[in-house]
């Protein structure tokens, strides 16, 4: 009799012990998910920080007298680990100076603003969208970012 009562033990410590394993292994999934989730979502922010800063520059170099005022921009998308970054900028608005040439070019976003310093001649609000897609087309990660902005 006393040998089966210990089988019977040894068989409740090794599910015992293999219970907790499972556990510890499901936590360390849950982490490694965690961990790549922050990795992609942190990847995002850097790109719609990229994003706004080219958005930028395209709208400092646009012709205005030529091609009136950007209203939306797209980068090029970027593909890393598997995971394409792209995005799309729509400028709402431009807040220009009143009598300015550059606001009587951009009649359809433009808003004449009183300005009393000579520091900015401007500024243009921005809605910003960044997409962090798997290449199964699934999104991992969405940003949706307004921004006021001085070209």
């Amino acid at each position: 009799m006393r040998k089966a009562m210990g089988l019977l033990q040894a068989i409740m410590m090794i599910l015992l012990v293999g219970g907790m394993m499972l556990i510890v292994l499901k936590y360390a999934s849950i982490s490694a998910k965690h961990i790549r989730n922050s990795f992609v979502r942190e990847q995002s922010e850097l790109f719609l920080n990229s994003v706004i800063e080219q958005a930028l520059l395209n709208i400092s170099f646009n012709d205005r007298g030529a091609n009136h005022c950007l209203s939306s921009f797209t980068p090029t998308s970027v593909t890393k680990k598997d995971i394409t970054y792209s995005g799309h900028v729509d400028i709402k608005r431009y807040y220009l100076q009143d009598g300015s040439q550059d606001l009587s070019d951009c009649n359809t976003l433009g808003i004449g603003i009183k300005q009393s310093s000579d520091i900015s001649h401007g500024m243009a609000l921005l809605e910003v969208e960044i997409n962090a897609t798997k290449s199964d087309g699934t999104v991992m990660c969405r940003i949706l970012r307004r921004t006021l902005q001085q070209p």
